[in-house]
């Protein structure tokens, strides 16, 4: 439980003061990026109704739109491009949908702290053989430190919203099996996280799902806000203008329900192993229910992402906002495109408007109060 709080204490202590620094200083400038994303593919066997890609997983199958997604090669590339020190985390997508995905993870794990986001369903014996013989050995090395498995409530709810059949059985089978893998190694890593979006329709299982995941042994429960945000990552996107749109309304949910049910999360979490975590960052269980009541302002958050965190999409682009296409890898040599023209404008406007409308509900942002 220590390990676990000081892992994320200390991630989060590090990535701040290491963008403060040139936030402060040469706002338009950056060190290095400290944490790296990399969406390996848009496709998918699942269809969950909150998915930010659900729009471009139905266009990437329909059209196999995946035949023009990075290779292996070029992923390689662009890990080699990154300081040894970034955390790499994959996700989609589903990660394990892209063919030549585990000569990427054993690759990059050899190299760097890594981190996969999974929907669990495809977690076959032999693919968690294999995060286990490449898992980090100690908290500082390389290896894989991290999996993430989402799973949205009980079997039925939450088969009806991943919208296939059968999907919570496969989910917990496999993040069973990880856990009960790592048990048999007497290993640490890579720990595993679940995450579950809140939402009026699984809001009687956010307290037995956090129950189960202590159970089987699940270090972190993370509970996230339900962002409407559609991110359309073709290549060579431009969704710039949406950071000015405001989001449309959350979905609401009752704030005597809400509050019950985060503050009995609460006093579960005094005494069970599993570490509970509510995302964006800081947000407390009042502006939770602000949020789910339409009561929130984006003015309340800011991002600091822009100094720190970089995603790159399947096709190549680089961004650290989702809606905002900074840069990309092609024709950039061996160079990272951190400190190009389009992250200092992007660095420019983020720093004069602090946050943006469009960006209420982004788990990047972090929540600082009125």
């Amino acid at each position: 439980m220590l390990n676990v709080l000081f892992i994320k204490n200390l991630q989060r202590i590090l990535s701040r003061i290491y963008g403060f620094i040139p936030f402060s200083l040469t706002p338009k400038y950056a060190f290095p990026p400290l944490h790296a994303y990399f969406e390996v593919t848009y496709r998918c066997n699942l269809r969950c109704e909150m998915c930010h890609f659900l729009q471009i997983i139905e266009d990437t199958e329909e059209n196999r739109g995946y035949r023009n997604e990075m290779p292996a090669q070029e992923i390689k590339k662009a890990v080699l491009s990154l300081p040894r020190y970034a955390v790499i985390t994959f996700t989609g997508g589903e990660v394990f949908m892209k063919n030549d995905f585990l000569d990427v993870l054993e690759f990059t794990a050899a190299r760097n702290k890594t981190h996969v986001i999974t929907n669990g369903t495809v977690l076959t014996p032999r693919i968690v053989e294999k995060l286990m013989e490449i898992r980090s050995r100690s908290l500082l090395g390389p290896g894989l430190f991290f999996m993430g498995v989402s799973l949205e409530g009980g079997e039925e709810r939450h088969d009806r919203i991943a919208a296939v059949p059968g999907s919570f059985r496969k989910t917990t089978k496999g993040l069973e099996a990880l856990i009960e893998r790592r048990k048999e190694a007497g290993a640490r890593y890579p720990m595993v996280h679940l995450t579950c979006v809140i939402a009026r329709s699984n809001i009687d299982d956010l307290n037995p799902l956090y129950e189960y995941a202590n159970a089987v042994g699940v270090d972190v429960c993370n509970f996230v806000l339900k962002n409407p945000a559609t991110y359309w990552h073709v290549e060579n996107y431009d969704q710039a203008e949406h950071l000015a749109r405001p989001q449309p309304p959350a979905e609401e949910i009752d704030p005597g329900v809400l509050r019950k049910c985060l503050d009995d999360l609460l006093r579960k979490s005094a005494s069970c192993k599993t570490q509970l975590r509510f995302s964006p960052n800081g947000i407390t269980p009042g502006e939770i229910v602000r949020y789910y009541s339409n009561q929130s302002s984006y003015k309340d958050y800011r991002c600091y992402a822009a100094w720190s965190k970089v995603g790159i999409s399947a096709y190549g682009d680089v961004f650290s906002c989702p809606h905002y296409r900074s840069a990309t890898l092609r024709g950039n040599g061996e160079a990272f495109p951190w400190n190009v023209k389009g992250y200092r404008e992007f660095r420019g406007l983020l720093k004069k408007n602090k946050i943006f409308p469009g960006c209420l509900g982004c788990c990047q942002s972090e929540y600082v109060g009125s």
